[in-house]
């Protein structure tokens, strides 16, 4: 028997309970292994698995180390193994590993399973314990689903670690239950059946599979109260460590490498009421707001070197009005196997504010393809278009994970306001409302060069009556009244196109011949004067509509679906101060949330938004 001393000096801890590694690299497993001086070392993983309280430690120390006590042992009730243990067993070349037991009192009981179901996935050799008089489900299950984690999650990293290492391809570890009783007998060769055929017969009336392990053997031992006797297991476990045609031996290095990377790539907090076990131990926790469906990648994926930016789920969302979690999709980019996402908003990327404000009253919002460029106008042609999603865009309900932007076009009203709100400010005075200045200025600033100035046309040009509101000629640009220019003609002589536009009775009466119109589009037509006064019509019919309005009411309407409102924010989001006189609320274009100046100093676009324009956005989104 070896001594209490030298069984500690052979005893190491190698992952405690928060399954964190406590080697610091491959050096320092060796040391701790005994083996500092044989860099060349290559070993098999021997690691034992069962419930608390099945003699797990007592049962290595048996096989390895002729009873010494290198794994501690304990009558109490309590676990005696916290974590996995390692030791070293120059003999068979064997790294054998001790782990905590299963159906223990603990307060990170999953944990404990996805550590063991990692430290099984590494294991060249598995032994699963159990001293109970019957096997019961529990050892069914953990198996069956200890097979299925190998294949679905541990296997790809697996296999390049060993790529990468030029290592043999890893298969599936072979798995020995010894089972040892008392009173029950224990599994017999019935009908020319042998025990491992009634296992998988077992396994398969229970709908469950364990195709990820290279083979299944059982050994019995009923001791009738006596000593149990470890030979038949201990013969079996040797010889499959001789055996080099499954699963070759590795340098530590490799099997340190391999923990590293299933442990990087699976850790962190467990849900408690996600899906059954064990796709809640490994995949992403985070799960989306609109239809409750979690993200079906690894977790830890977003970090991962190999990993996505962005969630997954396995099926397709739902529409759900408080996040208007609804895209569009460029359907010639989407024919061609190209996926680009288009978000409606007031502006192409290329106009800048004021003329893209403009552009949004005349012709309305807009798609734009970052490929296709402009690919619709809501008003392009006045009387409207044909609704998008059967003409350009193909309509898709995308999921609403924890910190994602979703698109909309919901705040194309604000864009406007803020335009409209900016406009004003550089022009208002102490005398006059901003709007009816800023009507006033657009006015005389885009009127065409054949119009008469506003401040000339004090009277109207044929009934002689003073002007209240000055309606010019689209033909001789006069000024008249309402009732001396109510009708209408085209005037594509002047660059009005062929619809027909507001004209002075005097010009209804006089057009006679096509000369007349060749020779005064020859003398005075000015597309660009006419086009800029067709877009300010429609600019300062929206200027006088907004100045009837208080402007708390339209920020209230027009504030996009995704802003907090300002009734429900107390405090900044960033910094926690709390709004008041001195300190104003401002609204992050990327999270809607309520921020103050100083957490919210820095503009940049958010064009997934729709904001191609550099905009207001808080410290926390401009990280």
């Amino acid at each position: 028997m070896r001594s209490v001393d030298l069984a500690e000096k052979e005893c190491f801890k190698l992952i405690n309970e928060q399954e964190q590694l406590q080697v610091k690299d491959a050096d320092d497993l060796l040391k701790k292994m005994g083996c500092q001086n044989q860099s060349d070392l290559q070993v098999k993983v021997i690691s034992i698995f069962g419930n608390t309280g099945e003699g797990k430690s007592h049962t290595l120390n048996q096989i390895f180390f002729r009873g010494a006590e290198v794994f501690p042992t304990s009558s109490n009730q309590a676990s005696c193994t916290l974590g996995v243990w390692g030791a070293f067993d120059p003999n068979t070349k064997a790294l054998v590993l001790d782990t905590e037991g299963m159906l223990g009192i603990s307060s990170s009981a999953k944990q404990r399973k996805r550590l063991l179901l990692k430290v099984l996935a590494v294991s060249d050799v598995i032994i699963y314990r159990t001293r109970s008089e019957r096997l019961n489900t529990d050892m069914y299950k953990f198996l069956a689903e200890a097979s299925r984690a190998y294949t679905k999650y541990f296997r790809d990293d697996l296999e390049a670690v060993a790529r990468k290492a030029e290592c043999d391809c890893i298969f599936g570890p072979p798995v020995y239950i010894f089972h040892d009783t008392r009173h029950t007998s224990v599994l017999m060769g019935d009908k020319g059946q042998k025990p491992e055929e009634q296992l998988k017969e077992n396994f398969t009336k229970q709908n469950l599979k364990i195709d990820g392990f290279n083979s299944l053997h059982y050994i019995g031992e009923r001791n009738n109260g006596n000593e149990t006797d470890f030979k038949r297991i201990q013969e079996a476990v040797f010889n499959e460590i001789r055996n080099n045609g499954v699963r070759s031996p590795r340098r530590p290095k490799i099997v340190l490498d391999m923990l590293e990377t299933i442990n990087k790539k699976f850790s962190g907090h467990i849900q408690s009421t996600e899906p059954a076990f064990p796709d809640e131990y490994f995949t992403c926790t985070s799960v989306c707001s609109a239809c409750q469906s979690r993200c079906c990648l690894f977790m830890n994926h977003a970090t991962h070197d190999n990993g996505s930016k962005d969630h997954e789920a396995e099926r397709q969302c739902k529409y759900h009005h408080q996040f208007e979690n609804k895209i569009f999709l460029c359907k010639k980019c989407d024919s061609e196997g190209e996926r680009r996402i288009v978000v409606p908003k007031t502006s192409s990327a290329k106009d800048n504010t004021w003329l893209g404000l403009a552009k949004y009253a005349w012709s309305g919002y807009v798609l734009e393809c970052e490929k296709c460029g402009i690919i619709y106008r809501s008003r392009q042609y006045w009387y409207g278009n044909e609704s998008p999603d059967r003409s350009v865009v193909k309509e898709e309900y995308q999921h609403v994970w924890p910190g994602s932007i979703m698109g909309s076009a919901a705040h194309a009203g604000r864009q406007v306001l803020e335009g409209v709100a900016a406009l004003g400010s550089a022009l208002s005075t102490i005398s006059a409302p901003p709007a009816k200045v800023v009507s006033s200025w657009l006015t005389d600033q885009v009127n065409p060069a054949y119009w008469t100035p506003n401040h000339l046309c004090t009277h109207c040009k044929l009934c002689h009556e003073p002007l209240t509101t000055i309606h010019h000629c689209r033909k001789c640009g006069e000024g008249f009244c309402d009732a001396c220019s109510d009708a209408t003609m085209p005037v594509p002589e002047r660059g009005w196109g062929d619809e027909p536009v507001r004209v002075c009775k005097n010009c209804l009466q006089s057009r006679k011949n096509l000369e007349e119109q060749a020779e005064a589009f020859v003398c005075n037509g000015d597309d660009r004067t006419v086009r800029a006064r067709q877009v300010s019509e429609v600019i300062s019919g929206t200027l006088a509509s907004v100045a009837k309005y208080p402007i708390e009411f339209l920020k209230d309407t027009t504030r996009p679906s995704y802003w907090i409102p300002d009734e429900l924010i107390k405090s900044c989001n960033v910094c926690g101060k709390a709004f008041g006189p001195r300190l104003t609320l401002h609204h992050c274009r990327a999270c809607g949330q309520g921020v103050c100046d100083m957490c919210s100093p820095n503009l940049r676009p958010v064009k997934e938004r729709g904001w191609d324009h550099p905009v207001r956005v808080c410290n926390t989104c401009i990280k």
